[in-house]
């Protein structure tokens, strides 16, 4: 145990140095071996992990590692190879199958790199998660544990983790690209259910990131109790009743349900392979007016925040949809050399493969809907969706799937519990009908903010 918990040394100036002179490296290597253009991307990691089963600590673990990702166009044909090494043999190992790809690879005239643009630092990790050990973690874990059994005597802990993450990554590319950036990230996460007598009620799950240790210690209570209330909520569940209508959806349930379809339909590369519903959409309204989805990349309150993208372009505020108007598109290198436009800073991916496409830290804005008692008045009657389990189709929008951890509403206050209820539509068209927006963020494990929303049209089915 006592092996576990110590942790190496963790110092982010001094690896970012590190690995910003490997990419640099790696770029010079690529060139001189004949590559056209070159991009290096590297990330090392240090995390820290203690996890309970049941209650019981049962394990806890320590990882530490550093890859970089060599890709090359040579001829417009792409090529890539990584390597967990910093030697000068591994360097040119890597060029030598990176060139050794390219050369099986298609030409497209889109195979580029970015220019380098200024850009300035967001995100640094802090001296105290640099510092910070497994005892941390332990001290968040138990305290987790205990105020889930101080809450309720029927709650049944399943799972519970604290996490430590502290990262350094770097990108270099022959065009003068070079930037680099550190991170911290103190990670909570609980799930159980509720069991009285012989009845066992629906499980239920929460979790949480946050930057500062003082903000994680603070959670611990808060996250331990709304997971508790709700899985003691789950008792005693009855049936639904059907109907189509409006619904009121959780933060949580409304970005899987209806900002998921609308993201991956605002990637350019779905735009131009054809696989986006809202290709003809730009510029018109695709939402109710009380609707705004942009991404903060500079919102230290979610974790996706960064400077720079995968292609280190530097990152700023998006927005995707504003009034329920579509604004645009998100772009890497690849397909803003398609549209001849520049890339919008959204390149994602690691130092494993090459990169892909997709919003850094979604925020949802609040509307005039107020907390949640107030959103529960306006549905006045019928269900509110907790979690949403089931599937929803990128290319349309339709979904189907199960409510879970949900509630029925009568006049306005919830009554009870509600059994398994299938709800389905089509998402994008569903966001037109948007009745009210809550006026309170939802944080949504550190990925997302959102607050409640109100829909109507929605088809529920009683099981």
């Amino acid at each position: 145990m006592e092996q576990a918990l110590a942790t190496p040394a963790f110092e982010p100036r001094v690896l970012q140095d590190s690995l910003a002179a490997r990419c640099q490296r790696l770029v010079e290597l690529a060139r001189a071996a004949g590559a056209d253009e070159a991009e290096a991307f590297a990330s090392a990691r240090h995390g820290v992990s203690v996890k309970y089963e049941k209650g019981d600590l049962k394990l806890v673990s320590s990882d530490e590692g550093a890859v970089v990702g060599l890709r090359v166009f040579k001829d417009k044909r792409a090529g890539f190879a990584s390597t967990n090494q910093s030697n000068d043999a591994a360097l040119e190992s890597c060029v030598r199958d990176a060139l050794a790809t390219a050369a099986f690879a298609p030409a497209h005239e889109a195979n580029v790199l970015p220019d380098a643009r200024p850009w300035s630092e967001r995100v640094a990790c802090s001296r105290e998660l640099a510092e910070a050990d497994g005892e941390v973690l332990l001290e968040l874990g138990a305290e987790l544990v205990r105020a889930t059994r101080e809450r309720s005597a029927k709650f049944s802990l399943d799972g519970a983790s604290a996490d430590l993450s502290r990262a350094v990554q770097a990108v270099a590319n022959s065009r003068g690209v070079l930037a680099h950036e550190s991170d911290g990230l103190v990670s909570l996460s609980l799930m159980g259910m509720a069991i009285d007598g012989e009845e066992v009620g629906g499980f239920h799950y929460d979790s949480g990131a946050w930057r500062q240790l003082a903000a994680a210690r603070a959670a611990a209570r808060p996250l331990s109790a709304g997971v508790v209330d709700i899985c003691l909520a789950n008792l005693g569940a009855r049936a639904a009743r059907s109907y189509k209508g409006p619904v009121l959806f959780s933060a949580d349930a409304f970005v899987d349900l209806f900002v998921a379809p609308l993201v991956a339909g605002s990637s350019a590369l779905a735009v131009q392979r054809g696989r986006s519903p809202l290709a003809k959409l730009l510029g018109q309204a695709v939402a109710s007016p009380l609707f705004t989805l942009r991404d903060a990349p500079h919102d230290l309150d979610l974790a996706g925040a960064a400077a720079f993208d995968r292609e280190g372009v530097p990152t700023a505020a998006f927005d995707l949809v504003r009034g329920g108007t579509l604004q645009g598109w998100l772009h890497n290198a690849h397909s803003a050399a398609v549209g001849g436009t520049q890339s919008t800073g959204h390149a994602r991916g690691g130092a494993r493969g090459v990169p892909g496409l997709g919003p850094h830290a979604l925020v949802v804005d609040t509307g005039t809907g107020g907390d949640e008692d107030a959103m529960v008045r306006a549905l006045g009657r019928g269900l509110w969706v907790e979690r949403f389990s089931g599937t929803v189709d990128p290319t349309n929008g339709d979904f189907s799937g199960v409510a879970k951890s949900s509630r029925w509403v009568e006049g306005g206050q919830a009554a009870h519990s509600v059994k398994e209820t299938m709800i389905s539509g089509n998402a994008l068209q569903l966001l037109r009908q948007i009745a009210r927006v809550g006026g309170v963020h939802t944080l949504l494990g550190g990925a997302a903010k959102a607050p409640m929303v109100l829909v109507d049209g929605v088809d529920v089915t009683a099981g």
